[in-house]
C-alpha cells in the first residue's frame, strides 16, 4: 500500500506540494496518455487512420501538458493548452470519423467533464460555452454542408466496435475520474479539519497570553504603584515595611518567571524552537536555579535539597533545561506549605538521565491531571495565594520533546508531587 502510494505521488504529486486541481489535471493527463496508447493502435485496426493519427497528435500534446504541470508546476497554463488542444482536435476528428454518427459527441462530452473537475471554478462557465460553442458548430456545419462529413467506416461492425469502445473508456474516465475527485475531496476536507484544529489551538493560546498579559503582569505593577504610594502619604515602620516588601518581591519574582515563560513561547512560535543539544554538566546547570528560589524557599521556611552526584552529565539544550527545571522548582514552592520540603534529584537508569523534583505540598486534584501540561489547564493559587497561569507546564513538556526526552509526573493530594524529566544519555555516558 506504502509503494502504491508513493508511486501515485510521484506521478500526480504530493498535496503538500500540489492543489487539489492539479493533482486531479494530472492524473487525468495520466490517464489519457493510458487511453491515448490504447485508441492509437484500435483506431488504425478498425480502418480509421485519420483517428489514429489525431490520437498519436493527442498523446503528445498529453505528454506536454502533463511535463508543465506536473514538472513545471505551471497548472493554469497546462490545462488551457490541453483543453483547448484537445476540443479542436476532437472537431477535427469529427469530420474524418462520420460526423454525429461516430463517437466524437461522445468525446466533446467526456472532455467538458474532466475540464469541469479538473479546471479552477472560475474557468467553469468559460468550459461550457467554449464546449457548446464547438459542439452546435460542427453539427450546424454538418446540417448545412453534410458533404464536409467523411463516412470512415468500413461496416456496421466496426462503427458499432467504435461507439462501444468509446462510451467504455469514457465509463472508464467518469468512474476513476469522479473515483479520484471525491477520495481527493475527503483528503483535502480531512486536511482542513486538522487546520482548524491547529487554528483552534493557536486562538487559545492567544487568549490565553492575553489573560496573562491583561492580569497577570498588570496586578504585581499596580502592587508597586500602590506601595508607592502609601510610602508617600504614610510613613511606615520597619516591621510593615518589611512586610509590604516581602510580599512584593514576591510578586516581581513571579511576574518574572512569567515573563520569561511568555517571552520564549513567543520566541518559539516567531522563530521555532532552537535546539542545540550536546553534553550538560547537570550539577553546573542546576545549581544556579536553588540560588535563585533559596530566598522564597526561605520566606515559606522550605527546605531545599539538591542531590546530583548520580548523573554527571545528560545531552541536552543547558537553556532549555534550565527553563524547565526553574518551573518545576518555581511551582513546587507555590504549591508547597510552609515547613515543607522540595528534593531535586539527578540519578542515571539504564536508558536515560532522570531528573526528579518531589515536593511534601498538597499534591493535585486529580479533575486536573488530563490538562496539566496544555494550556487548557486553569489558573491555580498557591498556599500563599501565589497564581501559576499553566504556561509554565506547558512549555515544560514542549522542550523536553524537542530534547528528545521526557516529562511526567505523579501526584497524591495532601501528600505531595513529583515530576520526572528523563533526557537522554551522552554517547561515552552510554558505553
Amino acid at each position: 500500500m506504502r509503494v502504491v502510494k508513493e508511486t501515485l505521488y510521484k506521478l500526480i504529486g504530493s498535496p503538500d506540494g500540489f492543489s487539489l486541481e492539479a493533482r486531479i489535471f494530472n492524473a487525468i493527463c495520466v490517464l489519457i496518455l493510458v487511453v491515448m496508447g490504447y485508441n492509437i493502435p484500435f483506431s488504425f485496426s478498425v480502418g480509421l487512420p485519420e483517428t489514429g493519427w489525431i490520437c498519436t497528435v493527442l498523446l503528445g500534446v498529453s505528454g506536454y501538458v502533463y511535463y508543465l504541470t506536473r514538472i513545471r508546476k505551471k497548472f493554469v497554463a497546462a490545462l488551457t493548452i490541453a483543453g483547448v488542444t484537445i476540443t479542436i482536435l476532437f472537431a477535427v476528428n469529427y469530420f474524418f470519423n462520420s460526423g454525429m454518427s461516430g463517437a466524437s459527441l461522445l468525446s466533446f462530452t467526456i472532455t467538458l467533464f474532466l475540464l469541469l473537475i479538473a479546471g479552477p471554478s472560475r474557468h467553469s462557465q468559460f468550459w461550457v460555452l467554449f464546449n457548446l460553442a464547438i459542439v452546435l458548430s460542427l453539427l450546424a456545419v454538418e446540417y448545412l454542408y453534410p458533404q464536409f462529413i467523411v463516412e470512415t467506416y468500413p461496416d456496421r461492425l466496426a462503427q458499432t466496435v467504435d461507439l462501444a469502445s468509446t462510451y467504455c473508456v469514457n465509463v472508464f474516465f467518469l468512474y476513476f475520474g469522479t473515483l479520484f475527485f471525491t477520495k481527493a475531496y475527503k483528503v483535502e476536507q480531512k486536511r482542513v479539519e486538522e487546520r482548524s484544529v491547529v487554528f483552534e489551538r493557536l486562538n487559545e493560546e492567544k487568549n490565553k497570553l492575553f489573560s496573562i498579559v491583561s492580569h497577570d503582569l498588570r496586578s504585581p505593577l499596580a502592587s508597586v504603584q500602590q506601595y508607592l504610594e502609601v510610602l508617600k502619604q504614610i510613613e511606615l515602620d520597619s516591621d510593615e515595611r518589611k512586610k509590604i516588601e516581602s510580599e512584593l518581591l514576591v510578586g516581581i519574582n513571579h511576574t518574572q518567571e512569567m515573563l520569561v515563560n511568555l517571552l520564549s513561547w513567543s520566541t518559539s512560535q516567531m522563530r521555532g524552537t532552537t535546539v542545540s543539544l550536546a553534553p550538560v554538566n547537570v550539577s553546573a546547570c542546576l545549581k544556579p536555579i536553588i540560588e535563585i528560589y533559596k530566598p522564597l524557599a526561605a520566606q515559606k521556611e522550605i527546605q531545599l535539597v539538591l542531590r546530583v552526584d548520580g548523573l554527571p552529565n545528560v545531552l541536552a539544550d543547558g537553556n532549555l533545561l534550565q527553563l524547565i527545571v526553574r518551573n518545576l522548582v518555581g511551582n513546587a514552592i507555590k504549591f508547597t506549605p510552609t515547613g515543607g520540603q522540595i528534593t531535586i534529584e539527578a540519578t542515571r537508569t539504564d536508558t536515560s538521565g532522570l531528573i526528579t523534583v518531589k515536593d511534601t505540598g498538597r499534591g493535585i486534584k486529580e479533575a486536573d491531571k488530563p490538562q496539566l501540561f496544555s494550556l487548557k489547564a486553569q489558573p491555580t493559587f498557591g498556599t500563599n495565594n501565589e497564581r501559576g497561569v499553566g504556561l509554565g507546564l506547558f512549555l515544560c513538556k514542549q522542550y523536553a520533546e524537542v530534547q528528545q526526552g521526557a516529562i511526567w509526573f505523579e501526584s497524591q493530594e495532601k501528600v505531595g508531587t513529583t515530576f520526572f524529566l528523563a533526557l537522554p544519555l551522552p554517547i561515552r555516558a552510554k558505553n
